[in-house]
């Protein structure tokens, strides 16, 4: 670049080389913009030498990284000056200072151009470069022809093919359709018969562009490929300068190898033979050795050939020796090494015939996930998460909850999601399950995301015999000294909802619940007032007999939380302070839960959302389409009559795939239902189902719908309880499908909700006596009177709370009727 002669260049080099700190560089660099821009606005005063001279000094300023907003139309200029400094210049700083968007690249178009299609290789080596570094859309539409004659010419040298190729590749980017894919497949195969390695490998670079977008075009390309890797295993005809510490060509290698990963498969018989010995060959030819380049380029071209063995659905005996191959790379001391062979081994979860030979590496596996490297151990809990089934699902869910206490924080969200799935997925028994959730909570609080609490209420909910379990296991995390406000929440939940299960057993009275749960309530948050709020509330409606001493602490903490600053524990605190004065009005508002209906972890799909190795994702949905896995999946079966006969267990299930296609046989076909219009779950409530029913755990759009289609659009009980109790109840049971003589009329006003169904004879109809539309328009414009009025009750404002608790007092028997 003849920069040494540039003495005024030299000079403001050492200026800022010599400044002791940023601010001295910086004003130097001040100084001398203000001097080229001075300079620049008197450009027929410039020489060629000095435009040549401020031009670098703008381009090292720029690589000081420093803004450099002036002085590019004087940089473009320089493209079209007739002698080989001048454009040289040009050329380079144009390349580095302009993008393809801006607007003074079209004024050089034809100038560039008139430099490729000239005689003079120079000039179109450096016009070729510049374009195949910030060519856009305008330059492809002008310019495309031209490169592509380059490309294909014999007469040119192997110097301008080569970056004809990668400007070519570079245009193809930007505008797919410069390549005419009918006429360039026959060139494309003759491209690939060049003998010079340079030009090959540039147009490998290409060709892997092409078949990436439409393989089936380029079939004929095929054995081409197939011969260039029979050529460079061989080493025939590898000039010295393309041989990498005796490897010949590895970049063109792995480019061959990855083009071939691009087509389905290989149908000739004897194409297929000769890649195979060629992968059979670099398979047994690849070591550890003590060169570092040499290992590099050496497992590049081994990874790129195990990711093609698995492409190809090779034989078990080849897949084998690459697991084999893959577990002595994981137990090297190279952090390089171990890391990649971590990342291959989980691509081979997608080849199932070697699952098992992986598992015989799980010790050295586990082993990795205490390594220094941060991304060694993401690797390992990675391949571990894949590997798990319900074989090692014990064992390896135990190592993650142990590695849990040292994990550093920003693997502790991932690490606890991942530990909850696989003990949803693979648990032995539900206690287990149950421990292995409040384990996490306990160690991990902060990063337990509230859908695995949510999850665990769902399972004790639907299993009677797992209930009593859990409130024990709640009532000893209470008597710990520190505790996570995340377990606060569950702990207090379950002892809401069963801690009348204990009663019997030494330190869980109702008074002594209370007390150990009321030490919590001043230093957690509102959204944890509020469950605790309500389980004080089941604690008073299941002390029999009752305690008044109780019961006036209770009345105590709910009269004081009736004027709290948020709105829905103000809320609470009234409406449970007004019921605990009716008596049996409590009981019926505050009964248990009901159980939930079937449906699939949000878990599974917040994992899939989060991955970001693409091959894990592949080995999940793989391992689903051909494994029956034992997922915990929440069972409430409705039979075919609609009448729903209560669940009492959690059924271990097959996965949705599985299930599908026992449906499809039967010949029974459910539709979906839509969701009933349930207040949406807040972030101070306590367990609902965030997901959407359409969720699937591996991520196939395959449904089980165990709901006949409803015609009707009212409310359903279930709709009514959660609108009610908001955030306290997890999401209700589907909406029970309503003859029009039956439970709620189906042709209701938008306020005509209020019609329910009696106690006593749910087939008959409670009628309004007033016209309840005509009342809400005109409570609209005042303050107070009658909005419903029925032979049972009657409500209007200020009262709606009381209208409330009384739908909910009508709705609980329907509930326990139909199984709920």
């Amino acid at each position: 670049m003849a920069l040494s002669g540039m003495r005024g260049l030299s000079v403001f080099i050492s200026d800022v080389r010599n400044c002791h700190n940023k601010e001295q560089e910086r004003l130097r660099v001040d100084k001398e913009l203000g001097n080229i821009r001075t300079r620049f606005k008197n450009e027929k005063g410039l020489s060629p030498y000095e435009k040549k001279k401020y031009v670098w000094k703008m381009l090292y300023i720029y690589m000081l990284g420093y803004d450099v907003d002036f002085g590019h139309m004087e940089t473009v200029s320089l493209i079209s000056a007739p002698k080989y400094p001048e454009k040289q210049v040009g050329y380079i700083v144009t390349s580095c200072l302009l993008n393809e968007n801006n607007d003074f690249l079209r004024m050089v178009i034809n100038t560039v151009r008139n430099d490729i299609i000239g005689r003079n290789e120079t000039f179109q080596c450096l016009a070729l470069t510049m374009v195949g570094n910030i060519g856009g859309k305008e330059f492809s539409e002008s310019l495309a022809p031209d490169v592509q004659k380059l490309l294909i010419s014999s007469s040119c040298r192997p110097v301008v093919r080569k970056k004809a190729a990668l400007c070519l590749l570079r245009l193809y980017r930007k505008n797919p359709d410069v390549v005419n894919i009918d006429g360039w497949a026959d060139r494309m195969a003759q491209l690939l018969d060049e003998r010079d390695l340079g030009v090959l490998t540039s147009v490998m670079s290409l060709f892997v562009s092409l078949v990436s977008n439409n393989s089936e075009a380029y079939w004929n390309c095929l054995p081409k490929c197939v011969r260039i890797l029979e050529r460079l295993a061989r080493n025939q005809d590898i000039p010295q300068e393309y041989t990498y510490y005796g490897i010949p060509s590895p970049w063109l290698q792995v480019k061959t190898m990855r083009a071939l990963q691009y087509f389905p498969t290989i149908e000739d018989p004897n194409a297929r033979r000769a890649l195979f010995e060629v992968l059979q060959r670099i398979l047994m030819g690849t070591d550890v050795v003590k060169n570092v380049n040499k290992n590099n380029a050496s497992h590049a071209v081994l990874f790129e050939a195990l990711a093609l063995v698995m492409h190809l659905d090779a034989e078990k005996e080849m897949m084998s020796q690459c697991v084999a191959l893959l577990g002595k790379f994981i137990a090297v001391r190279e952090p390089n090494i171990r890391y990649l062979g971590l990342e291959n081994m989980t691509r081979m979860l997608l080849v199932t015939d070697v699952q098992d030979i992986i598992r015989r590496h799980q010790a050295q596996i586990i082993t990795s996930l205490k390594d220094p490297d941060i991304s060694i151990r993401r690797r390992a809990l990675d391949l571990l998460y894949g590997m798990c089934d319900v074989t090692n699902a014990k064992e390896i869910v135990e190592e993650l909850l142990q590695y849990l206490d040292t994990a550093e924080f920003a693997m502790r969200e991932e690490l606890s999601l991942k530990a909850a799935i696989l003990a949803e997925k693979f648990a032995p028994q539900l206690l287990w399950y149950v421990d292995v959730i409040l384990q996490l909570i306990d160690k991990a609080g902060d990063f337990v995301s509230d859908d695995i609490w949510y999850r665990v209420v769902q399972f004790v909910t639907n299993n009677e015999d797992l209930q009593s379990y859990a409130a024990a296991k709640a009532r000893e995390y209470l008597d710990k000294p520190a505790l996570h406000e995340t377990m606060v929440k569950v702990s207090a939940y379950l002892l809401g909802e069963y801690g009348h299960l204990l009663a019997r057993r030494p330190g869980c009275s109702p008074k002594e619940l209370f007390a150990i749960i009321n030490d919590k309530l001043p230093t957690v948050s509102t959204s944890t007032v509020a469950i605790l709020l309500s389980t004080y509330a089941k604690i008073l409606i299941h002390t029999q007999p009752p305690d008044v001493g109780l019961q006036q602490q209770i009345l105590t903490i709910f009269k004081k939380y009736e004027s709290y600053i948020d709105v829905e524990i103000q809320q609470r605190a009234v409406e449970y302070f007004e019921l605990s004065r009716k008596g049996p009005a409590l009981a019926d508002v505050l009964a248990e839960m009901p159980k939930f209906p079937e449906r699939e972890s949000a878990l599974l799909k917040k994992a899939e959302d989060a991955e970001i190795d693409t091959a894990e994702q592949s080995a999940i949905k793989l391992r689903s389409q051909q494994q029956t896995s034992s997922a915990l999946v929440v069972a409430d079966h409705s039979p075919a009559n609609g009448s729903a006969p209560p669940a009492n267990h959690l059924t271990l299930v097959k996965m949705p795939s599985q299930i599908v296609s026992d449906t499809q046989e039967s010949g029974v076909i459910h539709e979906e239902v839509p969701n009933p219009p349930v207040e949406a779950p807040k972030e101070n409530g306590t367990p609902v189902e965030v997901e959407s029913r359409d969720t699937n755990i591996t991520g196939i759009n395959n449904e089980v719908k165990t709901e006949p289609p409803s015609t009707s659009h009212s409310t359903s009980p279930a709709d009514l309880l959660a609108d009610l109790l908001g955030p306290l109840a997890i999401e209700g049971p589907p909406a029970v499908e309503q003859n029009p003589t039956q439970g709620l009329n189906s042709n209701q006003s938008p306020v005509g909700d209020l019609a329910l169904a009696t106690l006593d004879d749910q087939s008959n109809s409670v009628q309004p006596i007033v016209n309840v539309e005509e009342k809400f328009h005109i409570l609209c414009t005042k303050d107070s009177g009658v909005l419903y009025e029925d032979p049972h009750i009657q409500s209007g404002v200020p009262i709606m709370a009381v209208l409330f608790f009384s739908w909910v007092t009508k709705i609980l028997q329907p509930l326990r009727q139909c199984g709920c």
